[in-house]
């Protein structure tokens, strides 16, 4: 808080007042004049230490929030990212010549934990000669709940006759919540730094690939020459960077339609966008000692899920994920006081990542 906020409780306002008033005047508790004065203190209280102080924090991109923060992200030409519909194929058999319409919708069945998962088919299909076609589907609701596994997509909200069969043969991905405050404070510092360029670095093009919507970007120079340049992109789960996202980075960039958006460097020839190449790491946790009247092992190791994903945007820069830097998260998670071991993919080694490698949480077992 400023200086000059100081000395400015309800009780010290009141203090003060009290102290103005005539020496022939009753200033004790439960008298009229104080009676009369202490809502005035209390409503000068909460207007200097909360609205006042909320005034000051949201005049700065550090410490603004939400609706706030996006008016910053306004001064700096630069715009929060809404959440993200899942797309992937589904693989439909059935009678040939059965028309599906676009916008036909295929979903999961639903479980204990959660309703069926919709997805809309984007353009209409028609079943050929073979009795099989794949069709591009995005998810109806966006966020990670749209994200689901290979084989889990096998039904129809309406169902039709001459359809025999459903599923999706890889994993529907891309999914993303709304742009968090942290994520989104992040690419306005970029922009108020001085690593920003125009050339084509490094920064630019991990810049570049986020006001996409990538979650993170390894840049690969010169991978095939002179003049060639890789993006290996996750999304905002860290897990590869499906197609449409891809494609977005690509066009975000190179701009093929209209050459004056374009922010690739005339000098580079070529611009790849890849998947990442995810090393799967699986945490094992056993002799968990916690305070079982308030989580449960499952709720720790949900908790620390969320903890060691933010490292590895660190691990990934130095290319190896620290044993070190996984381990002590544990005691950051309410309730945890002791364990007996913590293994990465069985052992307490350090795990090592290749140039387009990046970290992805496999399995979480606390016991």
């Amino acid at each position: 808080m400023p200086d000059f906020m100081e000395g400015t409780s309800a009780d010290e306002i009141h203090r003060r007042m009290m102290a103005e008033l005539p020496d022939d005047i009753d200033d004790m508790p439960g008298g009229f004049p104080y009676d009369m004065t202490r809502p005035t203190a209390l409503e000068k209280a909460e207007l200097i230490n909360f609205h006042l102080a909320r005034a000051i924090m949201i005049a700065f991109p550090q410490s603004a929030w939400d609706e706030w923060l996006d008016l910053h992200g306004q001064q700096v030409h630069l715009t929060r990212h809404d959440a993200v519909h899942a797309t992937g194929t589904v693989t439909v058999t059935g009678s040939a010549g059965t028309v599906l319409a676009a916008g036909t919708v295929f979903c999961t069945t639903a479980t204990d934990d959660g309703p069926s998962i919709e997805f809309r088919s984007n353009e209409a299909a028609t079943i050929p000669d073979t009795g099989s076609i794949d069709i591009e589907v995005t998810a109806v609701e966006a966020g990670t709940g749209s994200n689901v596994k290979a084989d889990t997509v096998i039904l129809m909200l309406k169902p039709i006759n001459n359809i025999t069969a459903i599923t999706n043969k890889e994993s529907i991905t891309g999914g993303t919540e709304r742009e968090s405050n942290d994520d989104f404070y992040d690419r306005i510092a970029v922009e108020y730094s001085n690593s920003m360029t125009y050339l084509g670095n490094d920064t630019d093009y991990k810049r570049w690939a986020k006001e996409a919507g990538a979650g993170d970007c390894i840049v690969d120079p010169a991978w095939k020459g002179p003049g060639t340049v890789r993006l290996v992109l996750v999304d905002g789960n860290g897990q590869p960077a499906n197609k449409e996202l891809l494609d977005a980075v690509f066009n975000h960039i190179v701009s093929p339609d209209d050459r004056a958006a374009r922010l690739l460097p005339t000098g580079c020839a070529e611009l790849t966008c890849a998947a990442a190449t995810t090393v799967k790491v699986d945490y094992t946790c056993t002799g968990l000692i916690y305070d079982s009247e308030h989580t449960t092992a499952e709720e720790i190791a949900s908790q620390f899920g969320e903890l060691v994903k933010a490292l590895y945007g660190e691990a990934k820069a130095n290319n190896v994920l620290r044993y070190n830097d996984v381990r002590p998260l544990l005691a950051d998670i309410p309730g945890v006081t002791d364990f007996s071991t913590f293994l990465m993919n069985g052992s307490m080694n350090n795990i090592t990542l290749a140039n387009i490698e990046y970290p992805a949480t496999g399995t979480v077992k606390f016991s």
